[in-house]
């Protein structure tokens, strides 16, 4: 169901626990990559007027407004969305509703990851030109009726992502490691301890090379305190660096605190996107509609250009330590330069 924009009236999925749920991730390519970088010698302003010319150009090659309802058993359009994990889903007013579940006790406990991708490759074969995602997130929801106590600090509340790759799942779970190819944007809002924001791409062999790495994955940071990795980990934000968190090559990187500033940033609709332009080697995410952090990425997909030669998937993944965790969206928009 189409809503006004509010705007248009003026770690955990991989930083920490989550690092071990999904795994690590070596991925090979044959071309010669350039270094991922922001993109030189323009102003934000320029930037974002670049963006809206391109978005007022694509078409929408996926779309929903999830104003249809569907029956048992599944309550989804199951024909052009596949569930993974433990994702389920139903519509209901207008909006998606995408749930995960574990079993009972209610309450802070085992995280429980799942979601939905798309059952085709929805984007431009090659991902040449200009291909993006928007959808609007509304809200996040969990039961309430357990013991407060069981709120640790630090602890995990949700994650969320969209990711579009050459598989249907996150960054990290690829099926093969030597040829898939993917970006992807999600962020982690930890309990006491801040809104982490994330856009990655998948890790390479060169990448343990080139960029500096955090303590995930490794194998001495078995003797290191949870704290420790953390700091490790938030040092290298701080620096503005790109830098390596298994299975991930982190390009940009945002900590909202404190709860002020995450109330303000996810208490109402937020509408995200990823892009990706110039035939894949640009990457950038927006915040309702407004240009956040642009990289180049040049090579990066035509390292393997056979993993894309039909298109990418998109995935919508949640993850959440609560006996029943939903996140409500709305409005999404798959679009594609026109041929």
């Amino acid at each position: 169901m189409r809503r006004e924009d509010p705007l248009s009236r003026r770690e955990f999925l991989y930083s920490g626990a989550a690092a071990a749920v999904t795994g690590s991730i070596l991925a090979a390519g044959s071309a010669v990559l350039s270094a991922p970088g922001r993109t030189p010698g323009q102003s934000n302003i320029v930037r974002q007027k670049e963006h809206e010319l391109r978005r007022a150009s694509l078409a929408v090659q996926f779309g929903d407004d999830f104003s249809k309802t569907y029956g048992p058993p599944d309550y989804f359009d199951m024909k052009r969305w596949t569930k993974l994990m433990a994702g389920q889903a139903r519509t209901e007013g207008g909006r998606w509703l995408m749930e995960v579940r574990r079993d009972p006790p209610p309450g802070p406990g085992t995280v429980a990851m799942g979601g939905f991708a798309t059952t085709d490759k929805v984007f431009n074969p090659g991902l040449v030109g200009t291909n993006g995602v928007e959808i609007t997130l509304a809200g996040f929801t969990h039961e309430e009726d357990y013991p407060k106590e069981m709120e640790e600090p630090g602890g995990l509340i949700q994650a969320w992502s969209l990711t579009i790759g050459s598989w249907k799942g996150l960054v990290g779970g690829q099926k093969d490691r030597q040829k898939d190819r993917g970006v992807q944007l999600h962020f982690d809002l930890l309990r006491g301890d801040g809104l982490f924001l994330y856009l990655v791409r998948g890790l390479l062999p060169g990448d343990f090379d080139k960029y500096p790495r955090d303590g995930f994955g490794r194998k001495e940071s078995k003797s290191m305190s949870p704290q420790q990795l953390r700091e490790i980990h938030e040092n290298l934000i701080k620096k503005g660096e790109i830098f390596i968190s298994v299975p991930c090559l982190s390009l940009a990187n945002r900590i909202y605190r404190p709860e002020e500033k995450i109330r303000e940033f996810l208490g109402r609709s937020r509408r995200f996107g990823v892009f990706l332009t110039d035939d894949a080697n640009t990457l950038y995410w927006t915040l309702d509609g407004q240009v956040m952090d642009a990289f180049e990425i040049a090579g990066y997909f035509g390292s393997s250009s056979e993993s894309v030669k039909d298109g990418a998937f998109l995935s919508i993944m949640g993850l959440g330590c609560f006996q029943r965790n939903t996140w409500l969206m709305d409005d999404l928009d798959v679009l594609v330069s026109r041929k």
